[in-house]
This record gives structure tokens, sequence and C-alpha cells, in this order.
């Protein structure tokens, strides 16, 4: 009976009975056709995203969480953004810097003072002369990673202080964190009020100070690197890489 082979044949609208049984996943699953629920067949861990084809820790690299942020927030260890303090979450630094939906957070306080570099040379990280240029770097973790390549610790005692930076209740960032670029600083002084704002919320020393200097893993020339420093007019300055320690602060970054 073509009635009856039709009758068996009748698709079935039920979602679950389909195979549809996860929540939301649209970059690595199908939605089912009849309902809000997914077919999921790879499942990031937490503390990722699916992104390029592939799991991708939202802490540490461009992950792309920052379309939900803005600068000024407050940066938790889950990865998420609020206006203030949340309880139940661990708050590790405040967005200073969001470009192209990539995010930075920095500490709310400095981790210390060192010099830049106990040597005058070139590590092969982003180096320019020109302030107009110097502002365009945001390759704060490349940067990093090329002045840990170039020597120990005794040799760029700031980098390396980075590296091992780890803040309370969010050991898992260990290694994940940066110094900033001079671009991310340049940011900083631009939106300098709303991020001293979250600053305070942390518990952190604003930076109101003239002489308030943070180290940047942008290189000036073999001899200096740029740093954070309120009158220049850009958030900008260069000195020696030698400089004094107790007047250098280092201040890492994490990228989300």
């Amino acid at each position: 009976s073509p009635a009856l082979a039709l009758g068996e044949c009748k698709p079935t609208q039920d979602c679950r009975a389909l195979g549809y049984k996860e929540a939301p996943c649209p970059e690595q699953g199908v939605k089912c056709p009849f309902g809000e629920t997914w077919y999921c067949p790879l499942r990031c861990k937490d503390g990722q995203v699916w992104k390029d084809g592939k799991c991708t820790d939202v802490l540490g690299s461009c992950s792309g969480a920052a379309k939900n942020c803005k600068i000024g927030q407050i940066l938790n260890s889950d990865a998420s953004c609020s206006d203030n303090k949340v309880s139940g979450k661990t708050p590790i630094g405040v967005v200073v810097a969001i470009k192209d939906n990539c995010g930075w957070a920095m500490t709310a306080s400095p981790i210390g003072k060192n010099t830049w570099s106990t040597m005058n040379s070139s590590t092969g990280a982003f180096q320019t002369t020109n302030w107009k240029e110097a502002v365009e770097d945001y390759d704060a973790c490349g940067n990093t990673q090329k002045i840990l390549q170039a020597g120990n610790s005794k040799i760029y005692p700031t980098a390396w202080a980075v590296a091992e930076y780890v803040p309370n209740g969010a050991s898992e960032t260990k290694g994940k964190w940066c110094l900033p670029s001079a671009g991310i600083f340049n940011s900083l002084y631009t939106n300098l009020n709303v991020i001293n704002n979250g600053i305070s919320k942390l518990g952190g020393p604003q930076l109101t100070d003239s002489n308030e200097s943070i180290w940047s893993s942008s290189e000036y020339n073999n001899y200096r690197a740029w740093h954070f420093c309120i009158g220049s007019g850009v958030g900008l300055c260069s000195f020696s890489k030698g400089t004094n320690y107790s007047s250098y602060s280092v201040r890492p970054v994490i990228e989300f």
C-alpha cells in the first residue's frame, strides 16, 4: 500500500532520537533542523575554544574571546570579563588593549622591578626608533619568546620574571604571560582613566605618576627598549636596557 509505505517512511522531528543531544557548539557541530540541540563530534576541554580547525586555549592566545570584553574590564581566569569582581571567579588582570578581537589584560600590580637586560644586543624582537612604528607592535608574546630564546634569566631578567609569573588561584596560566609590547602601552595610555578604574577595583596602584615606568618587549635599538611613560603624549619613552632596576616596573600581560 503506497499510503502505508508513506506512513512508515515519514521522518521523525524528535531531535534527541536523531542524535542531536548536546548544547550549542556552532564552530564544530551540526544543529538539529527541528530544534535547538546539536550534534558535536568534537568537544574542546574547559578553557578552550574551536578555532581554525582545532581546539585552542582561550587564555594565552588570540582566541577571539575579546569580542565579548571591553577595555578597563576585569579578566577572570575562566576567560570571562566583568565590570567588577565576581564571587566565585578569580580575577587575573585588567583589559588594556583589544585589536581585531584579540585582547590583552595586564596585572593590576607590578610583579617586581628589574633591568631589561645586562648586555647590549638585539634579541630579534620587534625593534624601531620610530614611535609611530612602535605603536603598531602588538606582538607581546612573540617578542617575549624571542627574548627568552636569546639568553638566560641573568641576561634578560625582566622577560624571565614574566615567564615564571603565576597569579594566585590561576596556576594554569603559568607560561602564558608576556612582556607587554609598545602598541599595548599606547592603548593603555589612550584608555588610561578607565584602566586605572579597573586597576583600583583589584586593589592595584593606579598609573598616575609620570615616574611610573613599565618595561615593554619592544626594542628601541641594541642599547635601549621602549617603556610606558605618561608624560610623552603617546605613552612611550625609551631608555637604556640596563637602567637601574629600582625605577622600572614589570607588569605582565596575557593574551585572550
